[in-house]
């Protein structure tokens, strides 16, 4: 087959992607992933066009794997070959990173979750935790590893390998993150209509539709976002290491573990927790995150805290 003429379709498509691969990355993210969710939208659970019941997590895992992962590699393949793939893959199995990363990963929410009560509700917060420790290996450990393995990974290559590390080289690490927040939070859009989405066994109605709105544009997504960019860039890009946080949240803040450890504590104490969390990091980066500026000729720097900078696979958008 002879080279593809510059004037055809394809062509013209591959240039568009090359030279605005984040613009491309969600003008085909958002389509695909919500069409990938569409079993989930249609059965009993959503719209009961079919009388299938297809859980919500069902059409996460066909988004974040199919939908956020695909389209982040492909969108890195056109925009920059091989080498582009290659690097980004490599963060996938960037297990090395310092204790104390992993042990912030897997406790980390747990404990702050628990602080935040001990503020508001004294001694008592510990009871039930003493009373179901004896699940914690399996409420809590094995759920994190499962969240962190099938959905958190995929999600944060997307999120924070392609899109945010595109974006701090112009933007900073800290307003890169906080433009990634509502696009982050946006893709979640079809749980509203699925029962059990966004809510255990409801879906936000009437007002509680701005309420879940702003929560996952702002709320929740914003101090979350800036906290991944930090040990994102901390841990030298290790996926593994913001995957397994990533889950670790999701995972106590679930109605589940709620109930279990902390059935006296508002859920919502933990995105207070970590905002509060997030303003001491900021403050004491700087604003930096971990983050240091590419030094010319393509060095690797080492920012002032110990940590490296992890540069985007290629150009911005």
């Amino acid at each position: 087959m002879g080279p593809i003429p510059e004037s055809s379709p394809r062509a013209r498509f591959k240039r568009a992607v090359r030279e605005h691969p984040l613009a491309a990355f969600l003008l085909i993210l958002y389509p695909v992933s919500w069409v990938l969710f569409l079993p989930a939208l249609l059965g009993t659970e959503g719209f009961g066009v079919i009388g299938v019941d297809i859980p919500a997590q069902v059409g996460i895992l066909l988004m974040t794997i199919f939908g956020l992962t695909g389209v982040a590699f492909v969108v890195t393949r056109i925009a920059d070959g091989k080498d582009g793939t290659r690097r980004l893959r490599r963060l996938y199995y960037q297990f090395k990173a310092a204790p104390q990363w992993y042990v912030l990963a897997l406790l980390g929410a747990p404990v702050l979750l628990l602080c935040m009560g001990l503020a508001i509700h004294g001694t008592s917060t510990f009871t039930p935790i003493a009373h179901n420790a004896a699940q914690i290996p399996t409420a809590y450990l094995v759920n994190v590893a499962l969240i962190a393995i099938l959905v958190s990974v995929w999600e944060e290559g997307a999120w924070l390998a392609f899109v945010t590390a595109r974006l701090q080289p112009r933007l900073g690490p800290l307003w890169a993150s906080v433009v990634v927040a509502p696009l982050f939070g946006f893709i979640h859009f079809p749980l509203f209509f699925v029962t059990g989405g966004l809510i255990d066994n409801a879906r936000p109605v009437g007002v509680h539709v701005i309420e879940y709105a702003f929560y996952l544009l702002v709320f929740f997504s914003v101090p979350v976002r800036i906290l991944m960019t930090w040990v994102y860039n901390s841990t030298r890009g290790s996926l593994p290491v913001v995957a397994l946080l990533h889950a670790s949240i999701d995972t106590t803040a679930s109605g589940a573990v709620l109930f279990a450890f902390f059935p006296a504590v508002d859920g919502r104490l933990l995105y207070v927790g970590i905002a509060i969390v997030v303003v001491v990091v900021v403050a004491a980066t700087r604003g930096r995150l971990g983050y240091a500026t590419p030094t010319p000729g393509g060095a690797t720097p080492t920012a002032v805290d110990g940590t490296v900078h992890v540069t985007a696979p290629g150009g911005m958008s």
